[in-house]
């Protein structure tokens, strides 16, 4: 994987960061491999690759951004029963590889911010670096992978995907409503929001055509 390089925490971490983000990649990619929801090891490394677009143009610190991106969905407590047990582990394998605290606890930070939550997370995204990874989490929400993904995570909870008179507040599609097309105006970046333009526009593209279809209500 690509990313933009910037001067890290310690020289160190300079020179440990290509091992130290390979091996969070093959950690990830064991533990997602199962995932059915749309959170899979896919899901990771494209938010990792967006965040590092994101970085190159943005500034910040590469390797909190790619670990925070790699890490995000694994205290997830959507996909976890308890997520203080998972970012312990997550805590306890950065300090094996022997990050700083203050990187780790900036790495933890980001991963805290990046959720959703109905809008109405209480951990803020400040820092370019939380930023960034938020940006690209909410990219791969959008555009053609994000319909992918809406639908795929609504099919492993068994939601019905639509009704014709979109009535169903639990049907995947009320979700488009819910949530991803206000994620366009929720972006922190100026290069985030340039992409995210064109991904909402797909998906409203998307909307429309199953209004030709006569698939929903016109």
């Amino acid at each position: 994987m690509e990313y933009a390089k910037v001067k890290a925490e310690t020289s160190d971490e300079v020179n440990n960061m290509d091992s130290v983000i390979k091996k969070a990649e093959k950690w990830m990619r064991i533990r997602f491999s199962e995932d059915k929801t749309g959170h899979d090891f896919e899901h990771l490394a494209r938010v990792a690759r967006t965040a590092a677009k994101l970085q190159a143009t943005e500034g910040g610190n590469a390797l909190v951004i790619q670990l925070a991106a790699l890490f995000h969905d694994y205290p997830d407590e959507k996909l976890v029963s308890n997520t203080n047990l998972a970012k312990e582990e997550l805590i306890k394998w950065m300090e094996g590889e022997k990050l700083s605290p203050n990187v780790i606890n900036d790495i933890m930070r980001a991963i805290n911010a990046v959720s959703y939550r109905g809008g109405s997370n209480p951990i803020q995204a400040i820092s370019i670096e939380e930023k960034i990874v938020q940006d690209a989490d909410r990219l791969d929400a959008l555009g053609a992978i994000g319909i992918i993904r809406a639908f795929t995570y609504g099919a492993s909870k068994k939601q019905a995907p639509l009704d014709y008179a979109c009535e169903n507040a639990e049907s995947t599609l009320q979700h488009f409503d819910d949530k991803l097309f206000k994620l366009k105006n929720l972006m922190n970046t100026k290069s985030a929001l340039a992409m995210a333009k064109d991904r909402h526009e797909y998906m409203q593209l998307f909307i429309e055509q199953l209004k030709k279809e006569d698939v929903i209500k016109r």
